[in-house]
């Protein structure tokens, strides 16, 4: 095996597929999915937050208020494993695990979708300097897609994400303000932008290496 098989992308071949489908002769990359450490210091990485810091104790991972540090610093208690964990396949700390198995649950796409930890980055994303300051919606999609994926978005992405701000900005409301009697607290809206910037966090393409 040469070296060059270690720099493949996982990008199909029609002409290769059919002569070898499960990809045994390594003629590309197997497409991989980001194991939960890894998703969570990139969502810290792509919003500007990650702490990399060197040394010091572990730090619990999934309570708030969250950590900023990698997950390498994360406390796991081997006798009560959270959830989370869990749920993106971690692999069992109280045996020999060769390997950690990967599986494709609900519960993964629902903390993408519903988690207070990704629906910060979000907003600190959208509220990174070099994302801020880009007054034209084109070219704010474009600086996130270079951040997010290291890429530009293609016309159709690009339209795609226009029409949904524009639609999203016409249909927003204000926030309603509690009564002074009430002592709930007003839920917390996202902005049109930072929605848009949770969902292209929550795509294939965020969480898949190619």
């Amino acid at each position: 095996m040469l070296s060059a098989a270690y720099q493949q992308s996982s990008s199909g071949d029609a002409r290769y597929a059919k002569v070898d489908p499960e990809n045994r002769l390594l003629w590309k990359m197997n497409r991989q999915r980001l194991d939960f450490e890894a998703m969570r210091d990139t969502l810290l990485a792509v919003s500007g937050e990650l702490d990399l810091a060197m040394g010091g104790p572990s730090v619990e991972m999934t309570a708030a208020p969250f950590t900023h540090r990698r997950s390498v610093y994360g406390f796991i208690d081997r006798q009560n494993l959270p959830n989370l964990l869990r749920a993106f396949d971690f692999a069992s700390p109280d045996t020999t695990s060769p390997q950690r198995y990967q599986t494709t649950v609900p519960q993964q796409a629902l903390f993408m979708m519903n988690s207070p930890f990704v629906i910060d980055q979000a907003k600190h994303l959208v509220g990174r300097p070099e994302v801020a300051a880009v007054a034209d919606p084109a070219k704010r999609i474009q600086e996130l897609y270079r951040l997010l994926y290291g890429l530009a978005a293609v016309p159709a992405e690009m339209q795609l994400g226009l029409h949904y701000l524009k639609a999203a900005e016409h249909a927003s409301t204000p926030i309603s303000q509690p009564s002074p009697g009430d002592t709930q607290k007003a839920p917390e809206r996202l902005t049109p932008w930072e929605k848009y910037a949770q969902v292209l966090l929550m795509s294939n393409e965020f969480v898949f290496v190619d």
